[in-house]
């Protein structure tokens, strides 16, 4: 009675074969490939060459005068072998013919038999000899269509079967032409043989269809977790996983310095717009592309970092965790990648098409920083330090009605009625070169129209000047 369960398994097993036919038939040649070039195929040779040595020396002891053909008998099954080994090992594409050089072997195999057991009965004149020869050769008859049966690799099994009821059939006519007596002698081996060496082929199949099986989705599962965790980590770090590495040791987790950009879309919370949050997307995927730019795994190194958005914000870093991909000071990479954003953000927004203005504002800072997990069982990479919480307070500066009439009143000398604005920290403006350093406007903190004391500027107490520019 079959098992419920082991049908089923059988059936999904086909199926996925099936539905994989061009994969499983690759397998299957490889496999055939392997029994040609392996051992085994280095063990079939020698039984080939162990049966042409014996069969040569009966030949010689019952006097035969045809006895040296015999030592010709499987000269063209061992060659088409050694020679298709020797093919593969220079032309690899050659593999996917091994399932036909198989079936060529054993074909060849089976002639080759009838050949020298055609030698051995043309020279037999009594029937005490003609005897002795069919219980010779009627030990093999069991072991050939055995082993011609056993071993087919096609993917379709109907196939198989249709090829071992070929070779049976027509090894069984080869033998009656022969000799009759030999044949009548021989029938049962043949069949016992041809059944057994299906069953074989039945279980050998059914092997590399259960292995082709679970390897296949083994690998896909594998790289359908893989390309999930993409989406998680960045590429060093699925590299370092996959090599047996801890999710802890993927990232730089010791105190260092770098400059914080925070990013934040001035008075969010006044678009009206069905889609506003597939705009902001696009936004932080346009800045997520800019991060990116010129990432290498070995040194980490890329234009920016992202580290996370909130909202309507986006916070990255440049300097750390990964080393700046820009040449010269990071200052200028910090500047040029935020103006960078700022152009990816004027782009996404004039996909956005909306009816008023909206505009951005940036704060740079730079000063200690440090790589951290988050505790817990879902643990993700997270930074903190003094830079980011004054990159943020240097982007809210705008907030401050004093600061923003400065701010505006500069604008509009420009002819700009809404813009864009990049408030940078003393350190970042003194640390880039020239060219950069021409685009911002200075204020003095001291100046009265600012504000009196530095209680606004307690979170960076040593600032004198802060330092800004606007664009459309």
């Amino acid at each position: 009675m079959a098992v419920p369960g082991a049908r089923n398994k059988s059936e999904r097993y086909s199926a996925y074969c099936r539905d994989h036919l061009k994969e499983f038939n690759n397998e299957l040649c490889d496999e055939a490939s392997q029994l040609i070039c392996g051992w085994r195929g280095g063990a079939f040779v020698a039984l080939m060459l162990f049966t042409t040595i014996t069969t040569f020396w009966y030949a010689l002891q019952i006097n035969n005068p045809s006895a040296s053909l015999a030592l010709l008998a499987y000269i063209l099954p061992i060659m088409v072998g050694v020679v298709f080994s020797i093919a593969v090992s220079f032309y690899s594409a050659m593999t996917k013919y091994s399932p036909i050089v198989i079936d060529t072997i054993g074909a060849m195999w089976l002639l080759s038999f009838g050949l020298f057991s055609s030698v051995l009965f043309d020279n037999v004149d009594t029937q005490i000899e003609r005897e002795m020869v069919s219980s010779t050769l009627a030990s093999q008859m069991n072991f050939m269509p055995l082993i011609v049966a056993a071993f087919s690799y096609h993917a379709a099994y109907r196939v198989t079967i249709i090829r071992n009821l070929l070779f049976i059939i027509l090894f069984s006519a080869l033998i009656y032409w022969i000799d009759k007596g030999f044949f009548a002698i021989s029938i049962l081996h043949l069949l016992q043989g041809f059944l057994l060496g299906s069953l074989v082929s039945w279980m050998h199949y059914d092997g590399i269809r259960v292995r082709f099986y679970s390897r296949t989705t083994n690998e896909s599962a594998r790289k359908h977790l893989c390309k999930q965790l993409s989406k998680l980590v960045y590429p060093h770090q699925l590299d370092m996983i996959n090599q047996g590495d801890e999710l802890e040791v993927t990232m730089p987790l010791k105190e260092s310095k770098a400059i914080v950009s925070v990013f934040d879309v001035q008075r969010s919370t006044e678009i009206k717009h069905e889609k506003t949050q597939e705009f902001l997307m696009s936004v932080f995927e346009s800045f997520l592309e800019i991060c990116m730019q010129d990432y290498e795994k070995s040194p980490l190194r890329s234009r920016a970092f992202r580290l996370k958005e909130t909202g309507d914000g986006y916070i990255s870093t440049v300097g750390y965790p990964f080393l700046s991909s820009e040449t010269g000071v990071l200052a200028d990479g910090a500047v040029s990648a935020a103006l960078a954003m700022l152009d990816a953000f004027n782009t996404n927004l004039e996909k956005f098409n909306y009816s008023r203005p909206i505009k951005a504002s940036i704060g740079l800072a730079y000063n200690s920083i440090q790589g951290t997990f988050q505790s817990g069982d879902i643990r993700s990479y997270d930074l903190y330090g003094e830079a980011i919480i004054q990159a943020v307070k240097y982007q809210e500066l705008r907030k401050i009605p004093q600061l923003f009439d400065l701010f505006s009143e500069h604008a509009a000398k420009l002819d700009l009625e809404h813009f864009h604005l990049l408030i940078v920290q003393e350190v970042v403006y003194n640390s880039l070169s020239p060219s950069y350093r021409d685009l911002f406007v200075e204020i003095d903190l001291t100046d009265p129209r600012v504000f009196t004391g530095d209680e606004e500027m307690r979170y960076d107490p040593e600032a004198r000047y802060i330092y800004f520019h606007v664009r459309d």
